[in-house]
């Protein structure tokens, strides 16, 4: 096996272990936040602190490595309903509920409707960002599993190919015969792979983090509105309040919630409300966020990182197979 082999290998390897690990861990919180919702209690926490996950993605809780899949985590705390005081540290919030609890860089240090298990490894589950939460992981989910099954296969396939041509380790290089098969194999798979991942992730960017079963299509006010200047470093953040009816006649609030910079431009006019009134998608939990159909959602980091490494998995399998087949037209093949 050749240095640039056994580098190629050890580099998917190491690939295939973490994507495995995102897999793991995603399942875990998936199932993790499932069960406190279950069989958990609603009550109401306070937020103690805050921190930046994107170095160091995982807590431990107790003993128990746990995976931690969002940018940002926040520190809880409650009293449990055997009246002790009660906290949780490191517990993951999507960007999009995160721009409501945000203001420039500081985290607001305010109440929660949560719901809790008093057992220190069950994680909090904030019930606003609950729907976004669990779309979140089933795309992590996806996505690291079909990175973590093209590296697979394609380790397998490696060794499959070197056992069925007899190829011994210490053979400094293959015959150019021998590598031009190999090398369209891997490219078309990585062609195949990076197309379905980087569909993935545009597909995961177009559709609303909302876009769950149980949604209810109404109209809503537009009671306040909020901008919060850019500083150094930050861009400027947009916030509308929301008020609407339901099928009872009873009337709900929810607020602030966050918009993008083009939504904003439509319904204010020298940053002053101009439009009163706009559809809304409320879930089925009423405590939950709910979403303007007409402001197109930005994608989680997730998405653009799903779409990133598709796109650059299927330009490097192109390259593969180019150099393949260019090389077989060298060599008459």
């Amino acid at each position: 096996m050749t240095f640039r082999e056994t580098v190629g290998r050890r580099l998917l390897l190491l690939v295939a272990c973490l994507a495995t690990v995102v897999v793991l861990g995603s399942w875990d919180n998936q199932r993790e936040i499932e069960r406190v919702l279950e069989h958990g209690y609603a009550t109401t926490a306070q937020i103690t602190g805050a921190q930046f996950q994107r170095s160091m993605p995982f807590a431990l809780d107790g003993w128990w490595p746990r995976l931690v899949e969002q940018g940002l985590s926040i520190d809880l705390s409650w009293q449990g309903k055997d009246g002790r005081p009660r906290a949780h540290k490191k517990v993951p919030v999507t960007e999009g509920f995160a721009r409501t609890i945000i203001s420039s860089d500081q985290v607001k240090l305010i109440t929660l409707p949560v719901r809790v298990q008093d057992d220190d490894r069950a994680v909090p589950v904030v019930i606003a960002d609950s729907a976004p939460r669990l779309a979140s992981l089933q795309s992590w989910l996806k996505i690291s599993g079909y990175i973590a099954t093209f590296a697979w296969a394609t380790i397998a396939a490696m060794g499959i190919w070197r056992w069925r041509r007899g190829v011994s380790p210490t053979i400094a290089s293959p015959p150019a015969t021998v590598d031009m098969p190999r090398r369209l194999l891997f490219g078309l798979l990585a062609v195949v792979v990076g197309v379905i991942v980087a569909f993935y992730g545009w597909s995961a960017g177009e559709q609303s983090e909302e876009a769950a079963a149980g949604v209810v299509d109404t109209t809503a006010e537009i009671i306040g509105i909020n901008e919060t200047p850019s500083k150094a470093g930050t861009s400027a953040t947009y916030s509308v309040q929301l008020a609407w009816k339901d099928d009872q006649g009873a009337v709900h609030h929810y607020g602030p919630l966050s918009i993008s910079e083009a939504f904003w431009k439509t319904i204010t006019d020298n940053g002053r409300l101009a439009v009163r009134q706009t559809r809304v998608r409320i879930p089925a939990d009423s405590q939950a966020r709910p979403s303007i159909p007409a402001d197109r959602p930005d994608p989680g980091w997730q998405a653009r990182l799903g779409l990133i490494s598709g796109l650059v998995l299927a330009v490097a399998g192109l390259g593969l197979l180019v150099s393949a087949l260019w090389r077989m037209r060298r060599l008459k093949l």
